[in-house]
């Protein structure tokens, strides 16, 4: 948008550089954040103007509240991690169909779940997948002899 002088006789636009867009990436506070920053803010008050006691006692439940969110989460995180490492384990001697990174389909027997730093991987004989690769799950198809009966 052009900008026009203020002087009467002179009505001369001058150009204005277009706005850039600039978008930073969306920070959360961090509970040791948020202690910083009361900190500095009770440090840095006015001796004569204290921050009034309504302001602290909400600031101080905002702090509890951020610490029972934080402390919410990690337990979350821990029952899904357990789920499933139940789930693979159901996996167990049963049938599953993996796919890998180039889509190409594997099937085979689940000998045993291994959690290592790669997450959490099922065996199939000498070879480890991804469970998060799985597409089925079934029943092993592999037939057992009838059982014989002795007389």
């Amino acid at each position: 948008m052009p900008i026009l002088s203020t002087t009467p006789a002179l009505a001369v636009a001058a150009p204005v550089a277009a706005p850039t867009a600039t978008r930073t990436a969306k920070q959360t506070m961090s509970q040791q954040d948020f202690l910083k920053l009361l900190t500095m803010q009770l440090k840095n008050q006015d001796p004569m103007k204290p921050m009034d006691d309504n302001s602290f006692v909400t600031t101080m439940a905002q702090f509890t509240s951020l610490e029972q969110s934080s402390q919410m989460i990690t337990s979350l995180k821990g029952m899904g991690d357990a789920n499933k490492m139940i789930a693979a384990s159901s996996m167990i001697g049963r049938e599953v169909t993996v796919r890998d990174y180039t889509g190409a389909e594997t099937t085979g027997i689940v000998d045993a779940v291994e959690n290592s730093a790669k997450g959490l991987q099922l065996r199939m004989g000498t070879s480890l997948f991804s469970f998060d690769s799985v597409t089925r799950v079934a029943p092993t198809s592999v037939k057992t002899p009838p059982a014989t009966v002795r007389t």
